[in-house]
């Protein structure tokens, strides 16, 4: 027995040693020999990037009254230390700080997220990596990044507060939990005439990409149903990971192709053709194949795909070289790998990926020196650098400052952390709570007084031309965008019609038509009917003669004597990922296909007993189903017999 009990102990041990070795190559680690000696500064070697015979695009001076600043460092070896935080860049910002009127008013501005950067990452990079050239910035802060409802937070609820300045709900992106787009900065970029550029070394799908392209309800809903908002959104500069996820949308098979040839949109994957067709006349998308682990890491030795740096070089470069204009560019920059290392922690120890992290903002703080050297030579340029939360829940725990591994982050998700903000530029001392006495009493950058990380997209805002842009979400309305389509009748109708025109991509044979409605009248059935833009089957300017859907599409609301629905094709719709939140109880969901193309059409609600006068009928998510998924597409509307606001406007 005792034989038996060491064997069967013995087995044990090698599988938990198995599972130890498994679990161990699925985490992010160190690399063995880079751990820092005690109190050894950690030396920055750039990651190799692209190919040497591919030559990043880099701008010119265009301000005769810019100073000078040296030229911008973008590849390494590895092997060799290289930093653009020189003694000339230093130089040159405290130049451009003591000139009198040297920054003027804001058209450019530039948001490097490092996503999940703590104050107490920022702070162990500084210590244990040399001195960061964003903690010299004028214009110093720090946000709490909370969610409305006063829970840590996600990357899509922090992002929508930078993009959009109101709080949300955690898997929301650019949405509020009551189904109201909010505004983000891309959109009021583009309503001032401007260039907008989306650069991550994430997945462009993924959160914090999404909040400033897209309005999605929850990020989880799937990154093919973001792909294909991004899509009919075109961003002017997509710059990231994932090429295989959107260079079906580039085929002539796929149903958005034309949208993309109309758009003038072009998808390269290649170091050379992004490089080669830098003066191109098209909408750039410069999406690359690396897998996560790989992808413009600061330990990766990769010539193929490019590093942080690299991407922040051309993507300034890009949107400077196109803005024809002379209107602008706004550009949100992303290092997604501060999160990525803070995810790969241990709990409760939390050693294991404390050096990816500080590494990481050591990478985002030489992204922002490329940012500076911009700034610096366009003086009417602002760029603001924070972060969506804390990954790590970092502790600097007694004697850290000389024994690295005291470093601890022994949460590995997300905290309530606060994280700093950091920034130049005109108007963007309104981020600053660093005041001059508190600098004057020899207080640090990192005891910078907090404030709700809504505020930083409220100030963009303003940069913006938009001084009422965001808000608090509970008494706030500027910059919130309805999409639902409440229609209130004026005088007693049997029926009530609303007249679409699509203002995206067409509607194709097969196409599901998906919407939810909410009727508020004292009848127990409402028919649905959806048919050609002219409602009785007559030409149609657009349709010709082409029926987009058949009366026998026509679907009927019943509900029992509980008020429950009853009819097979719709479903109760309760928004509520977190519970309390959103509730909206009483909406039914609608799901029609498409007999051919168009891109009009009627849908007409008829009640069993007559809508009595100030009836108030509501529409929610209309969407087009493309492949395998739903995507959002706008439409505008021309009311035949009621009155109301539009579900979105351009």
């Amino acid at each position: 027995m005792k034989k038996i009990s060491f064997r069967i102990l013995s087995i044990l041990l090698a599988l938990m040693m198995v599972f130890v070795i498994i679990a161990c190559k699925n985490e992010v680690q160190p690399e063995p020999d880079t751990k820092p000696d005690t109190g050894a500064a950690i030396k920055y070697y750039m990651p190799a990037g692209w190919a040497e015979k591919v030559t990043t695009p880099m701008w010119t001076i265009k301000d005769e009254g810019s100073v000078t600043v040296p030229d911008a460092i973008l590849q390494g070896d590895m092997k060799t230390e290289v930093t653009n935080v020189t003694p000339g860049l230093k130089a040159a910002l405290a130049q451009a700080l003591a000139t009198p009127g040297y920054f003027k008013d804001v058209k450019n501005v530039i948001v490097i997220i490092s996503d999940g950067m703590g104050i107490t990452h920022v702070r162990a990079s500084e210590q244990w990596c040399g001195e960061l050239i964003m903690t010299q910035l004028p214009y110093i802060g720090a946000s709490t990044t909370l969610t409305r409802e006063g829970i840590y937070t996600d990357s899509a609820a922090g992002g929508t507060a930078l993009a959009t300045g109101y709080k949300t709900t955690k898997l929301f992106a650019s949405i509020d939990a009551e189904g109201n787009e909010l505004k983000n900065m891309s959109e009021l970029a583009r309503e001032h005439g401007k260039l907008v550029g989306i650069v991550s070394n994430a997945e462009m799908e993924d959160a914090t990409p999404a909040v400033y392209s897209v309005h999605n309800k929850n990020r989880s809903q799937g990154w093919t149903k973001m792909a294909e908002q991004q899509i009919v959104f075109g961003a002017d500069l997509f710059m990231g990971n994932d090429y295989s996820g959107y260079s079906g949308y580039f085929n002539s098979g796929n149903e958005l192709y034309q949208y993309t040839v109309d758009n003038k949109m072009k998808l390269y994957n290649s170091a050379a053709k992004v490089v080669d067709h830098f003066n191109d006349d098209i909408k750039m998308w410069a999406l690359f194949s690396a897998t996560a682990n790989k992808f413009a890491r600061f330990d990766t030795d990769n010539s193929k795909f490019p590093n942080l740096q690299q991407m922040t070089a051309y993507a300034l470069s890009w949107l400077d070289a196109h803005d024809k204009t002379d209107q602008g560019f706004v550009v949100m920059i992303e290092n997604t790998y501060t999160d990525h290392f803070g995810h790969g922690n241990t709990p409760l120890d939390g050693s294991a990926n404390t050096y990816g992290i500080v590494k990481e903002v050591q990478s985002t703080d030489e992204a922002v020196a490329i940012a500076l050297k911009y700034v610096l030579e366009h003086p009417d340029t602002a760029l603001i650098v924070t972060a969506d939360h804390e990954t790590g829940a970092t502790q600097l725990r007694e004697g850290w400052e000389t024994d690295f591994s005291m470093v601890k982050a022994p949460s590995g998700d997300h905290s309530t952390q606060p994280v700093p903000v950091f920034a130049i530029g005109k108007g963007t001392e309104a981020l600053n709570s660093l005041s001059e006495a508190d600098r004057a009493a020899g207080k640090k950058w990192y005891e910078a007084a907090t404030y709700e990380n809504a505020l930083v997209g409220q100030v963009i805002g303003h940069l913006l031309g938009d001084s009422e842009f965001g808000g608090d979400v509970a008494t706030d309305n500027s910059s919130k965008r309805s999409p639902k389509f409440e229609v209130t009748t004026t005088a007693e109708a049997s029926s009530i019609t609303y007249s679409l025109e699509m203002m995206g991509p067409i509607i194709n044979n097969g196409n599901y038509i998906q919407f939810k409605i909410k009727p508020l009248s004292s009848s127990d059935k409402i028919t649905v009917a959806v048919r050609p833009k002219n409602g009785d089957g007559t030409n149609d300017s657009v349709l010709i003669n082409e029926v987009v859907f058949s009366s026998t599409d026509d679907i009927t609301i019943a509900k029992d004597s509980k008020n429950n629905v009853t009819t097979p094709l719709m479903k109760a719709y309760n928004q509520a990922f977190v519970t309390g939140s959103g509730s909206m109880d009483g909406w039914y969901q609608v799901s029609v296909p498409a007999k051919t193309k168009g891109t009009k059409l009627v849908i007409t609600l008829t009640s069993a007993d007559s809508f009595p006068a100030g009836t108030t009928i509501g529409m929610d998510d209309l969407t087009v189903q493309y492949a395998s998924t739903i995507g959002f597409i706008k439409f505008s509307s021309d009311n035949a017999t009621a009155s109301g606001a539009c579900l979105v406007t351009d």
